[in-house]
């Protein structure tokens, strides 16, 4: 059998706060496949982007790994040390992270941190190192790459920094490429324009994906699978086309009616009741039942686990909205 490109095991991430030690990621469990793109989406605060930077080995104190395997191409990444990680940050596993204007050095120039980034990992000369630059300006849309690539951050707008920061990711054309929500500050144009250079490069290379993202466009035009998140958990996954065609839990039923559509004529736009609760104040059992419309006395009395349905899904519901039945439920 070949070897998955990542495994994450029973993850745990914690942070200590005032209120005591706060589990933001609590004990989730999912595979990437070489050459698939995996689309991981949810509200604001469900644990999306700390699993995206636990997976990068980048949360930093008050927060830690409290448990769990990650997995890459078959070696265990929890327990190598900083400097492990730095060799693998950037040449084999990639981010695009949400804020480009934090994430980019104000004092270089967009030239010379795409170049710093492939000499040191793949040891170009500095003039090969930017002539590789200006081939990823290029390649992710950016106009008049020459004169580009001697700019600073500043000077840039807040599209073309965030098509920098995604030039960066892919220079070293990584294995594992997690994208945060890279085309949030991009025109629907220049979207489009960025989603077909990551499928080419993912065609070419074998890449694999994990779009993180609160876009289910994003997903629906870009992804093979997707990992619906709350609270911190996992309560759906499967296929894009069967997900979203037939989503089996009630969180992933609401997030596709929230969707605008324009068949809906000016009738008032669905709005999903309540919010995502707060890291103090967990619901008990399904963490759910405060916001479901199909909310019985099952569900605050017993906790669901992430179950496998007859069509090969895996779903964490008592009572699938699509009728589908839970194996060993």
């Amino acid at each position: 059998m070949t070897e998955k490109l990542l495994q994450v095991r029973n993850l745990v991430t914690e942070f200590t706060t005032g209120r005591g030690t706060q589990r933001v990621v609590d004990g989730i469990s999912f595979d990437i496949e070489h050459g698939q793109t995996v689309g991981l989406v949810g509200e604001s605060g469900s644990g999306k982007s700390i699993t995206s930077l636990s997976v990068m080995g980048l949360i930093k104190a008050p927060g830690r790994i409290a448990g769990g395997s990650i997995r890459f191409a078959g070696e265990e990444l929890t327990d190598k040390s900083v400097k492990q990680l730095r060799k693998i940050r950037g040449k084999d596993i990639s981010m695009i992270f949400q804020e480009p204007m934090t994430s980019l050095n104000p004092v270089l120039t967009v030239g010379e941190q795409i170049a710093e980034t492939v000499r040191l990992h793949e040891g170009l000369s500095a003039k090969a190192a930017e002539a590789r630059a200006l081939d990823m300006l290029t390649k992710v849309g950016i106009p008049m790459a020459e004169t580009r690539i001697k700019q600073y951050p500043h000077q840039l707008s807040g599209g073309m920094r965030q098509r920098v920061m995604i030039a960066i990711a892919l220079s070293c054309s990584p294995k594992l490429l997690i994208a945060d929500e890279p085309t949030t500050a991009l025109d629907v144009t220049i979207q489009a324009q960025i989603l077909e250079l990551m499928k080419s490069l993912k065609q070419e290379a074998g890449m694999g994906v994990l779009m993180v993202t609160h876009d289910l466009g994003v997903v629906a035009e870009i992804c093979e699978k997707v990992i619906v998140m709350y609270a911190g958990q996992i309560v759906e996954e499967g296929p894009v086309d069967r997900v979203f065609v037939h989503p089996q839990h009630p969180y992933t039923e609401a997030l596709l009616k929230s969707i605008p559509s324009i068949a809906g004529g000016r009738g008032k736009l669905y709005s999903i009741p309540g919010n995502v609760p707060a890291l103090h104040a967990m619901p008990q059992h399904c963490r759910f039942h405060t916001r479901c419309p199909y909310v019985f006395e099952r569900c605050m009395t017993e906790t669901p686990q992430l179950t496998e349905t007859e069509d090969g899904r895996k779903v964490s519901c008592w009572k699938p909205s699509s009728g589908v039945e839970l194996k060993n439920s």
